[in-house]
């Protein structure tokens, strides 16, 4: 997931909170805040969820491509290794 990505669902969780805390202050003796923007406030936090979760999966699959990719660069022969065979091929091949 990319930081845009976490920055929408910062800000949805962000408006979902305000959106409670502001219908249902300590100035607002009767609770007048619309069921439906509850709903609206619940639908927000799972969709959030659910990107958060998508977005750790993305993660762990990156970091075990990153190990196996890691592993390949480690596991191939040294640059300096290489040139020494070439040159002796070519020295062998009367180049």
């Amino acid at each position: 997931m990319k930081t845009k990505d976490l920055r929408h669902v910062a800000v949805a969780i962000g408006l979902g909170v305000a959106v409670l805390a502001s219908g249902c202050s300590k100035n607002n003796v009767p609770c007048d805040t619309d069921p439906s923007q509850i709903e609206s406030a619940r639908a927000e936090l799972a969709t959030a969820e659910k990107t958060v979760t998508s977005a750790k999966t993305e993660l762990a699959q990156a970091r075990e491509q990153k190990t196996r990719l890691q592993n390949q660069l480690d596991s191939l022969p040294d640059p300096s290794e290489l040139e020494q065979r070439l040159e002796i091929l070519k020295k062998g091949s009367g180049r």
